[in-house]
């Protein structure tokens, strides 16, 4: 007797000379097979090119932000930069209190000067007239800038009044009701954004 098992092995290769159809069909299986795969390779590839083009766009986003911040004015165009301050030298007269009003409304105050260099630099670029400087006095008291920290021995202040301005002879004084031309002062936007940030965090600076 014959092994049924070896009968159906026998039969198949008859079978599929018989019908050619069966060979074709094998190879559109495995033809559709390879092309799923070529297709899914191809998806991931525009996938992975796709993330790397969002990528270098984020990239260079940020590289611009960093170059417009290095690029962008330190002080405004009415103000005059000095050793990382911005000084605004008044063109109309103010009494002090008037003045120093001014001053905070741009975010600065009437000026203190704490260097001789800056000292030198503001009887430079003040012209022949006074100008107001944030340094009072009340009666019998030593003089103070608007921070609390008195005037330095150096900076002598001559006059009888209890505010004081800056002349080309150096520090005098004077009523606070008289009207003078004024100086403020505050930090640049690289000095503010190193105040507000060890990371040198950006923020909106006032323009005077």
């Amino acid at each position: 007797m014959h092994d049924t098992k070896n009968m159906e092995k026998d039969i198949e290769p008859t079978q599929m000379l018989a019908n050619p159809g069966y060979i074709s069909s094998k190879k559109n299986s495995n033809k559709a097979t390879l092309n799923r795969v070529l297709s899914f390779s191809l998806l991931m590839c525009q996938i992975m090119v796709f993330g790397t083009i969002i990528g270098l766009v984020v990239t260079t986003a940020k590289f611009h932000q960093k170059l417009s911040g290095c690029l962008e004015t330190a002080c405004p165009d009415s103000c005059i930069g000095f050793q990382k301050k911005c000084f605004y030298f008044s063109h109309d007269t103010r009494n002090w209190t008037s003045s120093q009003r001014f001053c905070d409304t741009q975010g600065a105050d009437l000026v203190q000067v704490e260097t001789q260099e800056e000292l030198e630099f503001l009887l430079r670029y003040k012209g022949p007239s006074d100008h107001w400087i944030g340094l009072k006095r009340k009666q019998s008291q030593p003089w103070k800038w608007k921070n609390g920290t008195e005037l330095p021995t150096r900076l002598h202040s001559r006059g009888e009044g209890e505010c004081a301005y800056l002349t080309d002879n150096g520090v005098s004084s004077a009523r606070s009701y008289t009207e003078r031309k004024w100086i403020c002062s505050k930090p640049d936007t690289y000095a503010q954004m190193k105040q507000q940030s060890p990371n040198l965090s950006s923020k909106a600076v006032t323009p005077y």
